[in-house]
């Protein structure tokens, strides 16, 4: 009997998938266990285990000895996470205008649904940026609103969620 694949990941789960994310930000195309393990102030050794819990879930693919890189449902549920936190960062910095609470958006991220970050978004004005500066993932309500040749002459055409 073949083990069930959850297709909602844990919150446990999306923060590591949410690490890979921003590790690619910074041009790795296989994250390290070391790297995230310092990322997520754990040990290499949790590191590992959840490579392999994700691995088994089919989100990511495990390099042993070389590090971890995403398959497309895996990369699917981390930009997912990082688009529901980077606009709840601008919510508050923006529209709250309070200081960003990483962990209360941290909180929030896992519990947005889609309709519910489109509708943040539109909110916002389909913003690109955060408060960080960091590129906000384009949602489908960006599209709606916006032409392709809108899209691409802000630099954001591509992958739709």
């Amino acid at each position: 009997m073949t083990k069930s694949l959850s297709v909602n990941p844990s919150e446990h789960m999306e923060e590591y998938l949410e690490a890979l994310w921003l590790s690619e930000e910074e041009g790795k195309t296989i994250a390290k266990v070391d790297w995230v393990a310092r990322h997520l102030g754990v040990t290499p050794p949790s590191v590992v285990q959840m490579f392999k819990k994700l691995e088994e879930r089919r989100f990511v693919k495990y390099h042993p000895y070389k590090g971890i890189r995403f398959v497309e449902a895996g990369r699917a549920i981390a930009r997912r996470v990082v688009r529901n936190h980077r606009l709840v960062e601008l919510l508050m910095k923006q529209t709250l205008t309070m200081d960003v609470d990483e962990r209360t958006a941290c909180g929030i991220e896992h519990h947005m649904s889609e309709e519910f970050a489109n509708a943040l978004c539109s909110l916002l004005g389909h913003p690109r940026k955060c408060p960080h500066g960091n590129a906000i993932p384009v949602g489908r309500c960006c599209e709606a609103s916006c032409s392709k040749a809108c899209l691409k002459s802000k630099g954001v055409l591509g992958v739709i969620i």
